[in-house]
C-alpha cells in the first residue's frame, strides 16, 4: 500500500478501537507465532514497496543494477562488523537484537574525543537502513547518469507529475484538500 488513504483509515479505526476495552484484550491474547508471521508478511510488503519505487529508473541499466547491489551488500556487511561488538566476549548472556544498535553505541568501533559523536556515530553506523540510505544517495548523485537512467524525470515537471495516475492517486491529499496548498510547488502536484 503506497496510499496515504489506508494509513488514515487504519489509523481511525486503531484508535476508534483502542477504546475498547476487550478488543485489546483479544489483540493481546493473539499468540507470538502468528505475531511473527504477520510482521514477515508485513516487512516483506514494505520492502517490496520501496523497491517498487524504483519503476520510474531503469532497472535494466548497470549503473542502477550496481547502486542497488552496493547499498543492498554493505547495508548488510558494515552494520554486522557493528555489531559485533555488542557482544560481549567474558558474558554468556547475549543482547537481544533489537537492543544491538544501542549496545553498540557504548563501545562500538568508532573512537573520537568526543563521547556523543562516538555514540551517534556507533549508533547510525550499525541500523542497515542509515548504510542503505547513505550509499544509495551517494552513489546516486556521483555516477554519471541520465535523468531517465536516474528517475528524476518524473518529479522535474510539475505537468509530468500531474498526467502520471499512480503519483496523483498515491500521494494526494485526502478529500481535495490539495487544492487549499496549491502553493506548494515542489511537490509537484
Amino acid at each position: 500500500m503506497g496510499s496515504r488513504r489506508a494509513i488514515e483509515l487504519g489509523a481511525v479505526i486503531l484508535i476508534l478501537l483502542s477504546f475498547v476495552g476487550k478488543i485489546g484484550g483479544f489483540i493481546a491474547s493473539i499468540p507470538d507465532v502468528m505475531v511473527a508471521g504477520l510482521l514477515c508478511c508485513m516487512w516483506a510488503m514494505i520492502g517490496a514497496l520501496g523497491l517498487s519505487n524504483l519503476r520510474y529508473s531503469e532497472t535494466g541499466s548497470s549503473r542502477n543494477n550496481i547502486i542497488i547491489g552496493l547499498s543492498l551488500f554493505l547495508s548488510l556487511s558494515v552494520p554486522a562488523y557493528f555489531q559485533q561488538y555488542g557482544l560481549i566476549p567474558s558474558s554468556n548472556s547475549s543482547v537481544p537484537s533489537y537492543f544491538q544498535p544501542y549496545v553498540v553505541a557504548s563501545h562500538g568501533p568508532i573512537h573520537t574525543s568526543s563521547r556523543g559523536v562516538n555514540y551517534v556515530l556507533n549508533t547510525l553506523f550499525s541500523f542497515h537502513m542509515v548504510i542503505a540510505f547513505i550509499v544509495a544517495f551517494i552513489l546516486d548523485n556521483t555516477v554519471p547518469g541520465s535523468r531517465q537512467e536516474r528517475g528524476v524525470y518524473v518529479w522535474s515537471e510539475p505537468e509530468a507529475a500531474k498526467r502520471e495516475p499512480a503519483i496523483t492517486k498515491d500521494y494526494g491529499l485526502p478529500f481535495r484538500i490539495g487544492r487549499m496548498f496549491t502553493w506548494v510547488k515542489w511537490v509537484g502536484l
